[in-house]
């Protein structure tokens, strides 16, 4: 989906207090209680405003869980650990 579209669509179902779209406990075996109305955040990676279930890992609370992965798939790739600056 265009990502203008979808993060329009998050703020709208945040001013009509709805979850936000991506919630994981939308699934049936899945950690989430439940994300609150407006409760995302901008990935700043990839732009997407993402409900909060979906952010990869408390280090890095600011990536969805997408872009977290590809991130450790490349510092897997080039040998370099997660976290550490150059």
């Amino acid at each position: 989906m265009n990502k203008q579209l979808w993060n329009l669509l998050q703020r709208g179902r945040g001013v009509l207090q709805l979850q936000p779209l991506g919630c994981l406990s939308d699934r049936s075996n899945s950690f989430c209680l439940g994300c609150e109305p407006g409760q995302y955040y901008e990935c700043e990676i990839c732009g997407y405003l993402q409900p909060y279930c979906k952010g990869a890992d408390d280090d890095y609370f600011e990536l969805c869980d997408d872009c977290w992965g590809i991130a450790e798939q490349m510092h897997v790739a080039t040998g370099i650990a997660m976290g550490v600056d150059l």
